[in-house]
Formats: C-alpha cells, structure tokens, sequence
C-alpha cells in the first residue's frame, strides 16, 4: 500500500487538528506515493533507528517525536541531524510523526497510560480543545482501588516495565485518585491539584517543581519520559494491524534514545 494512505490511517486516529500550536509534527520526509510494506515504530528517529530500518529494508519510520521540530535553514552532511535527515531522504525512507495530536487523541499516549495504570472513569486531565464531539486534552486524571502508595509503586514498576522511579512528596499516604501525564507533564501540576488527587505520575520533574507539588499536598512519581510514552509503540502497531491485517509487517523499536541506565 502506499504510504498515503498509511497516513491518513493515522490522521484519522490522531487527527491533525488536535496539533498544539508550538508543536510541528506529521508527514515529514519522502515520498507518500512510495509502496509501502514494512514499517518501523519508535519513540525517536535517533541514528539507530534509522540504521535499523536500512539494514532491515524497513520503507517507513513512524515516530511520537518529530525529527524535525524547529525550521530548517539547509540539509547538508556538516551535521549529525541534517545529515540524518539527508540519508533518509537518500534512502527513500518514508517518516511520518504524530506527537501532540497523538497526547490528546481518544486511544493516545494518555488514554493508553492511564488505562495500563488501571484508571477508571478516566478523562483528561487538562481540556485543550472543546470542539470536538469528545472534548481532548492533556493526561488523564482517574480513580484506582484504594490502595498503598508503596503497593502501588510496584504496579507502576511491573506495568512500566521500569526499575526505578522517582518519589516526591508524603511516602507513607493510601491513594484512590491517580493522575497521569506521558513524557513531560510538570506543567499541569496544578490542574492535577484541582482535581483532587492524590498523586501524579509523568516525567522530566524538575526540583522545584516537586516542591510546589509537594507544597499543594501531591505525591509525584517521575516514571521517566520515555517509560510514561513508550506504551504508545504497541498500541500503534495494533491499530495500523487491525486495519491492513496482514497487509503490512510492523516491528516496535523498543529501546530509549539515548540509552541509560540507573546506577
């Protein structure tokens, strides 16, 4: 099939009008008529990727985060990202990004947090657009079975598939009321407040900003960015599956870009 219609498959899910204002995100290099068959999925189009692709004859890259974000004023090989983009383009490798369309859209990076972290009746937690039949927006906000904090604090490890986390605020208290933000979510500290919950769990927590969560009565984990997004990766393979069945071979790349590890 050819990557256009790959591209309208995901602009129906994670609709182009549900793009922030700062962000640039979509179809970003290549060619949409090119046969597609083979498609990779990542968090990042980092040099590993993209190595991974050409050496497995992938035809099209579908990241969360946009290789190009900021305008371009040339693409040369003077560069590690432009001479990225310019052996993408040389291999006539398609890459398509849906990246704050994808945090707000019904099935996205949130609704797919929140419901591995067992939310119920969960919505989002910050409203960005009203337009639309179901109103959209940042993160979730939901309720769980009343429980520990440091009981869940396991659930969150083994649904995350992580080893470690960042505990800010009361240790010792019992949670019902979760609220939830992929990537980096210190912004909404305060919508999550008014909420009611109990805790937060996202990414990219800066001190001070633990201590205004601290200061409003929150607990705050920081899961990392990359483990609060990286349960997007199987939702899109499913999705793009279900609707070309066995039309298309779609492989997750499941690692952080850069690599780490906690010592």
């Amino acid at each position: 099939m050819e990557a256009k219609e790959i591209i309208n498959l995901m602009n129906a899910w994670a609709s182009p009008e549900l793009i922030d204002h700062w962000d640039n995100t979509g179809f970003q290099i290549g060619d949409d008529s090119k046969e597609v068959s083979r498609i990779l999925v990542a968090l990042d189009l980092s040099e590993k990727v993209y190595e991974k692709a050409v050496e497995e004859n992938f035809h099209m890259i579908i990241t969360h985060h946009p290789i190009i974000f900021k305008p371009m004023n040339r693409i040369t090989t003077l560069n590690h990202k432009e001479k990225l983009i310019y052996n993408l383009i040389k291999n006539e490798i398609v890459v398509y990004n849906a990246h704050t369309n994808l945090d707000r859209a019904e099935g996205g990076v949130n609704h797919q947090l929140g419901k591995i972290l067992e939310l119920k009746d969960a919505k989002p937690l910050h409203l960005t657009n009203l337009s639309f039949e179901k109103p959209s927006g940042y993160g979730r906000i939901g309720n769980i079975e009343e429980i520990k904090l440091m009981d869940y604090i396991k659930v969150i490890k083994e649904k995350l598939e992580t080893e470690n986390l960042i505990v800010y605020g009361n240790q010792e208290r019992t949670i019902k009321r979760v609220a939830v933000c992929g990537g980096s979510g210190a912004e909404f500290i305060y919508d999550v407040y008014k909420e009611n919950a109990d805790i937060y769990i996202t990414g990219d927590i800066k001190y001070h900003e633990a201590q205004i969560g601290d200061e409003l009565g929150l607990t705050i984990i920081d899961a990392g960015h990359y483990h609060t997004e990286k349960v997007i990766l199987p939702a899109i393979k499913e999705y793009l599956e279900m609707k070309r069945k066995n039309s298309l071979y779609i492989e997750v790349y499941d690692n952080p870009s850069p690599f780490y590890k906690v010592y």
